[in-house]
């Protein structure tokens, strides 16, 4: 009956020949009713995308799709570890935000602060609903929310940070807004917004409560709370090279111009006990904030797995710091001399970030005259199939089409968006193995953003020939989430906001 749909609405609405926008229409039209036969799991996902797109020119119609979306999203899991479903309320409350500010913070209000210790999905909406506020002069209002949302949960710092930007300096406010987040900090301690937070507002916080902020800093530090996940941290420059693996040393060395200068002795005193830190501030005297990476200079974050020993980090780190160090090289010679730019990328280990880079080539590709910007695609292309991970190339394949369509070679436009569909078939049947399935919603899975990706980009490049691709999604549902995708790019609306969810079975 599904398919039968989409024939009915071919046949009838869209011989060739029709104007895109009414194309457009006709496909969201046919998706919205087709969203409800769809199985449970996917009729979220699906309703926020659809509501994302008609918002471009209808919000009353857009703010029906998003009930419904928040409606099918409460049958999602939610579990330690696993909040899904708000996770999916934060995300329709920041759509909302952008037509009626009341409904999202009403959708916020409803939503239960996770636990401490986990990530608070509703962080996002909060600072989304304080732009809107202030960009609508409705400051007033926007202290109200902050002062009403920084009680409980996760303390919501960039939207403090935006309230303060937007106050006058001699406004009263401004205090109570430096009191209520030091008191949120002292009681969910998070020290990397707490740090970015003092640094931004050092010359305008009263001494005193400078003093007593950076000094609760140090504190918290010193006992090792409010850490964020562990990490590791290299920093390359012309002084030299350090690479710290103890997350309290790298809070420590990320604030560490904050506490010297609030208790220099203490600072001092401690290093004499962390050789590895006292290393890193001796080749960098006031941590990570005075650091002049200069033109080669090069700072990296490494992830830290269970039962990893230190030697496995350092050189996990290690490698990251090349990688990072060749994409800088690559970005340097970009405009100039991209052939540079491709042997530096053809060096990267890493096949996610050597695709990412080959793609921002392709981008520069496009802007060239025809010969050239076709000859540097076609070595793109050559580097993009010499990798052995179809799965992390796929998401190039768009900017390769669409250089390609304006360079005005749209055979080679097709070309790139069908290989890209093939490999986004690739990371579809990672997705959906039945031996390791990915658990989240259809809607989310990184196959399905690709899909839609990449039919954002066929509609724009192929026009009404990017209806030739559709058969080539294994899904009916997930043809659904792609000519909504195409409507939007016929309709010239921004693509639908990316939600990608990667939830397996635990190993046994």
């Amino acid at each position: 009956m599904r398919n039968l749909a989409w024939v009915c609405l071919i046949s009838a609405g869209m011989l060739p020949g029709a104007d895109l926008p009414t194309k457009a229409h006709a496909y969201l039209d046919a998706a919205s009713g087709l969203v409800a036969a769809t199985p449970p799991e996917f009729q979220p996902g699906a309703l926020l995308q659809l509501g994302s797109v008609v918002a471009s020119y209808d919000t009353k119609r857009a703010l029906v799709l998003y009930e419904q979306a928040l409606a099918a999203g409460a049958a999602l899991p939610t579990q330690k570890d696993y909040r899904a479903k708000e996770e999916f309320q934060a995300q329709i409350a920041a759509q909302v935000a952008k037509i009626d500010l009341d409904r999202a913070l009403e959708i916020l209000q409803m939503m239960v602060p996770p636990p401490a210790g986990e990530p608070d999905p509703r962080l996002s909406p909060i600072t989304e609903i304080v732009r809107q506020l202030i960009a609508k002069k409705k400051l007033d209002r926007a202290v109200e929310v902050v002062e009403q949302m920084g009680v409980g949960g996760a303390f919501p710092y960039n939207a403090v940070s935006l309230v303060l930007k937007a106050l006058p300096a001699d406004d009263n406010r401004r205090q109570n807004l430096y009191s209520q987040t030091l008191t949120g900090f002292q009681q969910r301690p998070e020290v990397e917004p707490f740090t970015v937070f003092l640094r931004t507002f050092r010359n305008s916080m009263p001494a005193q409560t400078y003093d007593t902020a950076a000094r609760g800093l140090a504190k918290s530090l010193m006992n090792g709370n409010g850490l964020p996940e562990p990490y590791s941290q290299t920093i390359t420059t012309d002084k030299g090279k350090v690479t710290l693996t103890d997350p309290k040393d790298i809070a420590i060395f990320n604030a560490f111009d904050l506490i010297v200068e609030v208790d220099s002795a203490w600072a001092k005193r401690y290093l004499d006990e962390r050789p590895e830190l006292k290393q890193a501030i001796d080749t960098y005297p006031q941590g990570l904030h005075s650091l002049d990476l200069g033109a080669d200079g090069v700072t990296t974050r490494g992830s830290v797995k269970p039962g990893q020993s230190k030697s496995e980090i350092e050189q996990r780190a290690n490698i990251l710091a090349f990688e990072t160090a060749r994409a800088q090289e690559a970005m340097r010679h970009l405009q100039k001399d991209p052939e540079k730019s491709l042997e530096a990328i053809r060096q990267i280990p890493s096949p996610q970030l050597r695709a990412r880079m080959l793609a921002t080539v392709a981008s520069v590709a496009g802007s060239k005259e025809p010969p050239e910007g076709r000859a540097l695609l076609g070595k793109v292309i050559a580097a993009l199939e010499d990798m052995k991970a179809p799965e992390w190339r796929s998401s190039a394949w768009s900017t390769v089409a669409g250089s390609a369509a304006k360079l005005k070679d749209m055979e080679l436009a097709l070309k790139a968006l069908e290989t890209g569909l093939a490999d986004a078939k690739v990371m579809y049947k990672i997705d959906a193995d039945v031996d390791d399935r990915n658990l989240a919603p259809r809607s989310t899975w990184p196959s399905t953003m690709q899909y839609k990706q990449l039919f954002y980009r066929a509609a724009i490049s192929l026009g009404e020939e990017a209806e030739l691709l559709l058969d080539k999604i294994p899904d009916t549902e997930i043809q659904v989430m792609a000519r909504t995708e195409m409507a939007a790019a016929w309709l010239n609306a921004p693509a639908s906001p990316w939600f990608v969810q990667v939830r397996r079975a635990p190993k046994r």
